[in-house]
């Protein structure tokens, strides 16, 4: 893994609506890959971007809502054959799908969770386990 290339993503204070996880990786993707898959999300999912606060806008979600963006922009993968910049979305405890992580190799994946700041992570036991499904780019041929 190449750290090094994902140090100017670190340390983003999550703040609505400009920095989430969702924006983190839309300016990797557009940064990275010069791609902007990500960037209809907030529109598919009929978010008012900037009008929900907090964590009220994981009541206006689900999986399959996300899936079915997923599936039209992104090729779903198993975990065994996960690689850089897939992006994994990871349920709650009531298994909404309340956060987005993507992948960055070494067992590791970046993300920027709700009150903190952005961060590489290991993917442990933890987080392997609250993952709901993992999509990839038909654009990224790593």
């Amino acid at each position: 893994m190449n750290q090094s290339k994902y140090l100017k993503y670190l340390n983003r204070k999550h703040e609505y609506p400009d920095n989430t996880c969702i924006t983190l990786i839309t300016d990797i993707y557009k940064t990275e890959l010069n791609s902007n898959s990500f960037d209809g999300l907030w529109d598919h999912l009929k978010l008012p971007e900037g009008k929900v606060a907090g964590s009220n806008w994981i009541r206006h979600i689900s999986i399959d809502s996300i899936e079915k963006w997923a599936s039209i922009n992104a090729k779903k993968v198993d975990l065994t054959a996960i690689q850089e910049y897939d992006v994994i979305i990871f349920r709650s405890g009531r298994l909404l799908p309340t956060h987005f992580g993507m992948y960055v190799g070494a067992n590791k994946f970046i993300h920027l969770e709700e009150t903190k700041y952005s961060r590489i992570e290991s993917l442990n036991e933890k987080w392997r386990s609250v993952i709901a499904s993992i999509w990839r780019d038909p654009g990224t041929n790593i």
